[in-house]
């Protein structure tokens, strides 16, 4: 979870959660809730935590999961693959909880700009 990794850099740099939190503007409480995965983080909040922790971003959001490209992408890609694939990841969103998957929001971005590159394609 990204709270336990800010709390970790967080913790390497000795810092205690009222300074973050007055850092951020925020009180103790709200940063709190960050640490312990309670509240969503924004790409603002995010951005804060990595200037005051001097640590970059990726490295905030590298929790259990990476991604990594693939080995190689073929030139040619068939229609027929696309929607397999397509119809595959589709059943496996299905069958996962939102509210308890961190990396859902990873997935619907990545759908997104997989549907994008789609319209595209003749």
């Amino acid at each position: 979870m990204p709270g336990s990794v800010i709390k970790k850099y967080r913790e390497m740099r000795n810092y205690s959660q009222k300074f973050v939190s007055s850092q951020m503007n925020i009180s103790q409480n709200a940063y709190s809730k960050i640490e312990n995965n309670l509240t969503q983080l924004t790409v603002h909040h995010v951005k804060e935590i990595s200037r005051i922790l001097d640590v970059p971003v990726m490295d905030l959001l590298n929790d259990n999961f990476e991604i990594h490209k693939p080995i190689s992408i073929p030139r040619v890609v068939a229609k027929n693959d696309l929607v397999s694939q397509s119809g595959r990841l589709q059943k496996l969103l299905q069958n996962k909880i939102s509210v308890r998957h961190d990396s859902y929001i990873v997935a619907m971005s990545l759908m997104v700009a997989a549907e994008s590159a789609l319209i595209s394609v003749d």
